[in-house]
């Protein structure tokens, strides 16, 4: 007898469209949470966002370092370079040597 009850209630149940479909979208969200289609979606899109920043930053990146280049390229930056950091002198400069005491 209660095989029969459940099969009219089943048979009412699948008379009405609405309810169908709602039974049948939350069968598939529940499945596709399930299953981590989600949340590796999500996980694809934080490591999408985390890699678009990377790029930008190596954008900026040889930017700056083409304009370190260029600028080195410069005969008057390699000579100021000369002057500053290895202590030598222009073909016209007056140096000056003190003895150490």
């Amino acid at each position: 007898m209660s095989y029969t009850k459940f099969a009219v209630g089943l048979r009412r149940f699948l008379n009405h469209p609405g309810r169908v479909a709602g039974v049948c979208m939350i069968v598939f969200a529940v499945s596709i949470v399930l299953n981590g289609n989600v949340f590796r979606l999500w996980g694809l899109h934080r490591d999408m966002d985390r890699i678009n920043a990377e790029i930008q930053q190596t954008r900026e990146n040889i930017a700056s370092l083409s304009g370190q280049l260029k600028q080195a390229k410069d005969p008057a930056f390699i000579e100021r370079q000369a002057r500053d950091k290895l202590d030598l002198a222009g073909e016209h400069d007056l140096v000056f040597v003190f003895p150490e005491q």
